[in-house]
Order: structure tokens, then C-alpha cells, then sequence
């Protein structure tokens, strides 16, 4: 009897503890579709605005908070623009010291979200970061190619949440 009454009272407490928590997305009511505009390269590197843009649609898709949607019927339009384009080194060859055969791939973005029957920015988020580690194979601009879709994805990811796990009820 007295596990019985234990457990209904943890359960008790329990589900008061979560009352607040909320499953799904935390947008405002009237926003389920997006349109989401090219990707904006702001950097010196050419063309990654086309692999940022599918990793962010397809991040969406996964996460389902939003419907993608064409410009005139979405609840919201989102705008990214990609400044940030870092290449470090992480380590060096044994046999040369001077060569990096692993490189870090950061990748810095602004983005926001607009209601897109008021103009209103719903969210803006200056500085939302990927990126990815990857060794040097071949020369540095095949490396690059290599690094570049991980980044784009762990960007995607950021940028998802920044617009769909800002809001506060």
C-alpha cells in the first residue's frame, strides 16, 4: 500500500514540475509555413550559399516545427546571411611542421524571421555558428569541399532552433 501512495505522490509532483514544459514548437499562434529565401554570401568563399540553403531547408523538414512554403503563401519569410567563413588549423604534420593536416571549418550567420502579412521581424539573431573538422586530403580546396556540407548542417541546425525555440509564453 505505502509504494503505492509513495508513487502517486512523486507522479504528483512530477507532472507539476512539467506543467510549463511544452512539446512541439514554441512559435507564435499563426505561424506554420515559412518561405526561405536563397541564403545570402557575404564571404570571400564562392557558392556556399547553394549548400547552407538546401542543409537549412532540409534541417526544417527534419524538425517539422514549420511546412516550407512558397513566398506568397507563408505565414513567415526567414533571411540568412552568411558573413563568416574561418578556416583554422588543428594540427600539423609530424614530418613538416609548417603543413595543417586538420582544419576547422566555421561558419558565422546572421538570421531572421519576418511575419510576413505585417513586415513585423519576429525573430533576428546576429550570430549563429557551424562548424566542422576534417583532415587534409589532396589539396586544400578539395579539403574544403569536404568540410563545407558538416558545417552548412551544423549551421542549419542552429539557425532551426534560433527561429523555432525563441519564444517565451
Amino acid at each position: 500500500m505505502f509504494p503505492k501512495v509513495a508513487f502517486l505522490f512523486a507522479l504528483t509532483l512530477l507532472m507539476g514540475a512539467c506543467s510549463s514544459y511544452k512539446l512541439g514548437s514554441m512559435l507564435p499562434p499563426g505561424i506554420e509555413t515559412v518561405h526561405m529565401s536563397t541564403v545570402v554570401n557575404e564571404t570571400g568563399e564562392p557558392l556556399i550559399d547553394n549548400d547552407i540553403t538546401n542543409a537549412i531547408l532540409s534541417a526544417l523538414q527534419r524538425d517539422g516545427s514549420l511546412a516550407i512554403a512558397p513566398a506568397e503563401s507563408a505565414d513567415a519569410q526567414m533571411f540568412v546571411r552568411v558573413y563568416g567563413y574561418n578556416l583554422t588549423p588543428l594540427s600539423y604534420s609530424r614530418s613538416n611542421r609548417s603543413q595543417p593536416d586538420e582544419y576547422r571549418l566555421r561558419l558565422t550567420a546572421e538570421v531572421e524571421l519576418v511575419e510576413r502579412a505585417t513586415g513585423k521581424s519576429l525573430v533576428r539573431n546576429g550570430k549563429v555558428e557551424g562548424e566542422s573538422e576534417f583532415p587534409l586530403t589532396g589539396d586544400l580546396t578539395q579539403a574544403k569541399r569536404v568540410g563545407l556540407p558538416a558545417a552548412a548542417d551544423d549551421l542549419a541546425r542552429f539557425v532551426v532552433a534560433a527561429v523555432t525555440e525563441a519564444w517565451v509564453e
